[in-house]
């Protein structure tokens, strides 16, 4: 079983390098890098939500074939890229995955009501993000290092900002919806993802807050390795 995983905002793939060791055998955790970052930060930044998601559907088939079963996990922004994803894979009968988890993220037809950050000063929007959370001090407080990322918050910002749901009809994938318990999404929020799929939905939500996994990943990859080893063995996975 794959586990493909997609960053939040900021994020690169990186940011899974300790869940690697924290799988049991039979589970492969599978970063996805975005460009602008990471070993692809001389690539141009997403120009919106389709060109992400064209972007991460055809990195995604270079690692999955139509005979094994795979796995999608996307947190905050990343998740919006699954979801979109998700419809992409499906419009071109490419290999379904056995689960698309949802972390972070309230449903897609829930409006956003924050107001729009990307275009502010460098000043204004580092105070934005630090309020936030999730971001190490020290990324602004050295300069080499503001340098690099702050292009890559803008762009990430200005993809989630600009994101323009688009009703279709329900996915037949399976879906595990995560949030932390001190999360701000509602649980009517995160019951919404029902109406996004015919194939079944779980929520559940992990102690603390938005950033519920940083620091400590063991509950989300204990959940994801129960719920990914009952798929295994419970799910035949030869195609044709």
């Amino acid at each position: 079983m794959k586990l493909l995983c997609l960053p939040y905002a900021g994020g690169s793939a990186n940011l899974y390098a300790a869940w690697r060791r924290r799988f049991q055998a039979g589970i492969a955790c599978m970063p996805i890098e975005l460009t602008g970052r990471g070993v692809r930060r001389q690539l141009a930044f997403y120009e919106g939500m389709k060109d992400a998601a064209e972007d991460v559907v055809e990195q995604m088939m270079n690692h999955v074939t139509d005979r094994e079963p795979y796995a999608l996990f996307g947190h905050s922004m990343g998740g919006m890229i699954a979801y979109e994803a998700a419809h992409l894979i499906l419009e071109r009968q490419l290999p379904p995955p056995a689960l698309l988890i949802f972390s972070g993220r309230p449903a897609p037809h829930v409006e956003r009501t924050d107001a729009n950050i990307h275009q502010l000063p460098d000043a204004d929007f580092m105070k934005r993000i630090e309020e936030m959370g999730g971001t190490p001090s020290e990324l602004f407080a050295d300069q080499q290092l503001r340098n690099i990322f702050l292009p890559v918050l803008r762009a990430d910002f200005r993809l989630v900002e600009t994101y323009v749901y688009k009703p279709r009809a329900p996915l037949p994938y399976r879906f595990l919806v995560v949030a932390g318990t001190t999360e701000r999404w509602t649980d009517e929020q995160l019951n919404g993802w029902h109406s996004h799929t015919s194939a079944g939905c779980r929520i559940t939500r992990l102690e603390g807050g938005h950033f519920y996994w940083n620091g400590n990943p063991e509950p989300i990859t204990s959940l994801l390795s129960e719920e990914l080893q009952f798929l295994h063995a419970n799910i035949g996975w030869e195609r044709g």
